[in-house]
C-alpha cells in the first residue's frame, strides 16, 4: 500500500507544483516516510515519474472504459463526461486535490513529462486508442438501439466525441462554464440523434 501512496502523493505534487519543482524529500514528507523509504520502491525521481504516469494512465483507461461500457445510454454518458465532468471529479478524488485546483498546471506537467519520458507519446496514443474503442462501442450500441443515426460511421463519430472531450482541456476558461459545455453537447446531440 505504501507504494501506491507514494505514487499518488508524487502525482499530486507533480501536478500542483511541476515535476522539476518536486524532490523525493517532498514526496517522502507528503507520505510521511523517509527518503530512504521511497528508494525501497523507486531508484530515482525519474523512475517514480514513469511509474506515476503509467499508474495514472491505467486508472484513466479503467475509468473511461467503465463510463463508456456502463449501462447509461450514450447521451447520459456524454453528459456525465462533458457536463458533470466525472473524470475531473475522479482525478480530484484520486489525488485528494481541491476542485479545479490543478487545471492550469496539467499542460505544464504534460510538457515536462514529454521531456523526461520518451515513451509518453506512445503511451498516450495507446490510451487514446483504448478510449476511442470504448466510445466506438458505445456509439454502435446507441445506433443499434435507435438512439442516434445508424448511417453515421461509428469510428468517425467516436473520433469527434474524443476530440470534443480532449478539447475541453485545451479550450480552458471558455469551456469551463456549464452553459457552454451544455450547448456543445446539445449541438452534438442535434446532429447525431434520430
Amino acid at each position: 500500500m505504501t507504494k501506491d501512496k507514494i505514487i499518488i502523493a508524487a502525482l499530486r505534487l507533480f501536478l500542483l507544483n511541476g515535476y522539476k519543482n518536486v524532490s523525493l524529500v517532498d514526496v517522502a514528507s507528503e507520505v510521511g516516510i523517509t527518503k530512504g523509504g521511497i528508494y525501497h520502491y523507486f531508484d530515482s525521481k525519474e523512475v517514480l515519474l514513469h511509474a506515476a504516469v503509467h499508474h495514472l494512465f491505467e486508472r484513466f483507461e479503467a475509468k473511461y472504459v467503465m463510463l463508456f461500457g456502463g449501462t447509461k445510454n450514450l447521451l447520459e454518458t456524454l453528459h456525465a463526461v462533458m457536463i458533470d465532468r466525472e473524470m475531473e471529479v475522479y482525478i480530484e478524488q484520486l489525488l485528494a486535490i481541491k476542485q479545479g485546483g490543478y487545471r492550469d498546471n496539467h499542460a505544464s506537467l504534460a510538457l515536462e513529462v514529454m521531456d523526461s519520458f520518451p515513451g509518453f507519446q506512445e503511451r498516450l496514443g495507446h490510451s487514446h486508442l483504448q478510449l476511442l474503442q470504448a466510445i466506438e462501442e458505445k456509439v454502435k450500441t446507441a445506433q443499434e438501439k435507435g438512439e442516434i443515426k445508424g448511417e453515421l460511421d461509428a469510428y468517425t463519430l467516436a473520433i469527434i466525441i474524443l476530440s470534443i472531450m480532449s478539447g475541453q482541456n485545451v479550450l480552458g476558461a471558455d469551456f469551463q462554464t456549464v452553459d457552454i459545455r451544455q450547448k456543445v453537447l446539445d449541438s452534438l446531440w442535434m446532429l447525431i440523434r434520430v
